[in-house]
């Protein structure tokens, strides 16, 4: 089988200045590059590696072993399906490892991060539904941006406690104007309630009725607002 052979080479720069390597090492990584996509992914046999660049094949994977150890590729083994060992499968690497599992690291914790958000912008959306849900709109899915600033609320006004939300949630559930009572029937969602101005003014009571009627019928399975909740007071601006 033909092996098709790039006029280029993709080699990392950083292997002209190891001089631990010897010269049969840099040709067979410019020999691996000549195969390599954009990704640094090649798959040369032993054999069209030697022809390529006169090392005698059975030192060839001595020279693959120091550009592994160099940090310079990686190699995987492939079994082959009768038995036996296939053509291997190589990757360039184009950039220290150091700095590529410094990368992976803060991919990790990113998505590791996104995860979380996730799950508490879903707790918290079933916390709206179960206390607001019969009165007001429920988002029909929580996406990214909702699932940030869920995350965010969390942490800097709600002080990671989900009873704080729910009880921000009774009290506009308590409102007769959150819940459109006012002349021209607007009613609070759940985007608005998670903004920092509108937790400021729940906070401070300014949607609150005249009348505490429905505060007291909505405080039959539980605190209804933030005076009824004994804890900390809520941010931002909070202590």
């Amino acid at each position: 089988m033909t092996e098709e052979v790039s006029k280029f080479s993709r080699v990392p720069p950083r292997a002209a200045g190891m001089r631990e390597l010897r010269g049969e090492d840099l040709r067979v990584l410019i020999a691996i590059g000549q195969h390599a996509d954009k990704t640094g992914s090649a798959r040369p046999s032993l054999a069209h590696i030697g022809a390529l660049t006169g090392v005698v094949r059975k030192n060839v994977p001595r020279s693959i072993e120091r550009l592994e150890n160099a940090g310079l590729i990686q190699r995987k083994r492939v079994k082959a399906e009768g038995g036996g060992w296939d053509r291997s499968k190589y990757r360039v690497l184009f950039k220290p490892a150091e700095t590529a599992v410094a990368e992976q690291t803060v991919e990790q914790t990113a998505a590791q991060r996104r995860a979380e958000g996730g799950a508490i912008a879903n707790a918290m959306l079933a916390i709206w539904q179960s206390e607001c849900g019969d009165a007001l709109p429920v988002p029909r899915k929580l996406d990214r941006s909702r699932n940030a600033t869920c995350h965010a609320r969390f942490e800097d006004s709600f002080h990671q406690d989900l009873e704080q939300w729910r009880a921000l949630c009774r009290e506009i559930r308590a409102s007769a104007f959150c819940c459109g009572g006012g002349k021209r029937g607007w009613k609070a969602d759940f985007d608005w309630a998670l903004r920092p101005k509108s937790i400021l003014n729940l906070i401070e009571g300014k949607y609150r009725d005249n009348q505490s009627s429905s505060r007291r019928r909505a405080a039959g399975s539980g605190p209804v607002g933030f005076e009824d909740y004994e804890i900390l007071p809520l941010g931002p601006g909070g202590t």
